[in-house]
């Protein structure tokens, strides 16, 4: 850890603790994406909190990662050759076998760019996306990067996982976000001076 980073770290979450609800916390971790040395680690907003659960660890802890996979699957598209920098997606009201998923606006915007799907986080084009590569090979490859995704007892990998279906931890989400600054490579992240470095390719350089 570098303790200046580690300071001001933890006074960022401090200051941004009364925006949260009473029964709400946050975590922080900072990668060296070269090195993948851990150089910030805040588990918990207020240690002295239980009503925020001061002692569990949100690094480590299982949680629904929201959104945070769509990046992946653009990038496991455009490597599978579905889509392309030039790609219109449709943004309106769809059903994949029963499943219809809205926006968090509520509103649709129709053909968007693959960009503009990407950056506003539109979910009906990543769920058509997922539905064309495959729930249980998109899970898989996270998988061998590092990055598990559990779902309920008994349940298989499926549409809802590109909006959070599934668990997994900052820790492991935060080594697949390496791939993004490191070629494609995602990293483990590092916690002892003495680990060593893990890496796997997630998707292409480019």
């Amino acid at each position: 850890l570098q303790p200046g980073l580690q300071a001001r770290l933890e006074q960022l979450l401090a200051d941004r603790l009364n925006t949260l609800p009473e029964a709400n916390s946050m975590a922080a971790l900072v990668v060296d994406n070269r090195t993948l040395e851990v150089r910030g680690y805040v588990g918990s907003a207020d240690f002295s909190d239980p009503r925020r659960g001061a002692h569990v660890d949100m690094v480590r802890a299982q949680r629904s990662p929201g959104s945070t996979l769509k990046p992946f699957l653009y990038g496991m598209a455009l490597d599978e050759g579905l889509i392309h920098s030039e790609s219109l997606l449709i943004d309106a009201p769809q059903n994949f076998g029963g499943y219809a998923p809205g926006n968090f606006q509520a509103d649709f915007s129709g053909p968007v760019s693959v960009s503009e799907a990407l950056q506003r986080s539109l979910n009906v084009p990543a769920v058509d996306l997922l539905d064309r590569l495959g729930p249980e090979r998109f899970a898989g490859r996270l998988r061998h990067a590092g990055l598990r995704l559990r779902m309920p007892a008994n349940a298989a990998p499926n549409l809802s996982l590109i909006l959070g279906g599934g668990s997994t931890s900052l820790e492991e989400l935060v080594g697949a976000y390496t791939a993004l600054a490191r070629g494609g490579l995602a990293g483990r992240p590092r916690l002892t001076p003495g680990a060593a470095p893990h890496e796997v390719r997630l998707m292409s350089e480019g």
